[in-house]
């Protein structure tokens, strides 16, 4: 239904005040409320379109893997920290009994956006849902390789698979007290960067108000750029995470619109070019300490404990961990409100 109800037609307008100015000045009137309403139907239109080709491509996950169906877990209303061996919360809410986290169980109400499903994207994207954070949107636009076997979950039967309906297959039977969406798509195009900005502010729980954090675990600069502009157009944070084209060092990034530095103060800004019998190396350790450092750092952010990595190096041939502050580039404006 529209946000907007529309005019009665006894309703009475207030005295100097005619439809027509009504409408022409865009507070109220039936024609502001008509669009309005246009606008929202369409948008569940949208919204049920998605669903249904997500429900068609279950349905045909389902019906090509072999095997015995895989047993889900029942929803849980709360985290529980009672410790017995049915619980899978218990060793989470450990952190708040141990006096790590003040409040664990807040996790859930948090939702964060990962643009990327590669080989530290879908790290991260597994080790928040096993942590319980309340709503995940994933994004990317490829398709699952038997070259992706060395580094992600992703199993060879799922070749031609799109990579984030996979993710969404195997997180949800995970935790299926996450809420998760999926967006097919190629963020750095420019006719998908109105998208994911819509996408990402509308993507609390409550669907009204923007996710908490945006996630890169990309390999192209023109997609953490345009990670980086619907950060501060939104002003949300926004994590960078990097592995060089050697697969021997990495960094997870934290930016700040207008209170930390951007993609410039960035270690590693360039990946090689993809071209037919060249590709770049990748491991799995290498990605998942990465990863397991930005899934790390999600949770110290959105939780408040523990020090905050605002730039974190990691050399994997010396065994190297760095880490320091990153500050606003100067040319930069003053963020909006300040």
């Amino acid at each position: 239904r529209g946000k907007a109800s529309i005019v009665n037609a006894g309703q009475q307008l207030p005295p100097g005040k005619r439809g027509s100015d009504m409408d022409s000045g865009g507070a109220v009137g039936p024609a502001h409320d008509i669009k309005v309403t246009t606008s929202d139907l369409r948008n569940q239109v949208g919204r049920i379109q998605n669903q249904v080709k997500e429900i068609q491509e279950v349905v045909r996950m389902y019906s090509s893997t072999t095997g015995p169906r895989r047993v889900r877990r029942q929803k849980m209303e709360v985290m529980s920290s009672e410790v017995v061996d049915t619980n899978p919360y218990s060793r989470l809410m450990a952190l708040k009994t141990m006096g790590v986290v003040k409040n664990y169980e807040r996790v859930r109400d948090f939702s964060v956006a990962i643009v990327g499903i590669g080989g530290v994207g879908v790290q991260v994207c597994e080790m928040l849902t096993r942590c319980g954070v309340g709503k995940v949107l994933i994004f990317d636009h490829d398709t699952i390789e038997l070259a992706n076997m060395n580094r992600m979950f992703y199993r060879p039967e799922q070749a031609g698979w799109n990579k984030t309906m996979a993710a969404r297959h195997y997180c949800s039977e995970l935790c299926p007290d996450t809420v998760f969406e999926v967006h097919n798509m190629d963020i750095a195009a420019d006719e998908n960067r109105p998208k994911l900005k819509d996408a990402i502010a509308a993507g609390a729980l409550d669907r009204k108000s923007p996710v908490n954090l945006i996630l890169g675990c990309v390999d192209n600069l023109a997609a953490r750029q345009a990670m980086e502009a619907v950060s501060e157009e939104l002003q949300v944070p926004f994590m960078d995470a990097v592995v060089a084209d050697d697969a021997m060092s990495g960094h997870i990034q934290l930016i700040i619109p207008g209170r930390t530095g951007g993609l410039e103060a960035a270690p590693i800004k360039q990946h090689m070019d993809k071209r037919p019998g060249v590709c770049a190396a990748s491991l799995p350790s290498t990605d998942a300490v990465i990863a397991g450092l930005m899934a790390q750092n999600v949770l110290k952010y959105l939780l408040g404990f523990g020090e905050v990595a605002f730039l974190l190096s990691y050399n994997a041939v010396t065994n190297d961990f760095q880490t320091r502050m990153t500050y606003p580039d100067p040319r930069k404006g003053p963020p909006p409100g300040d």
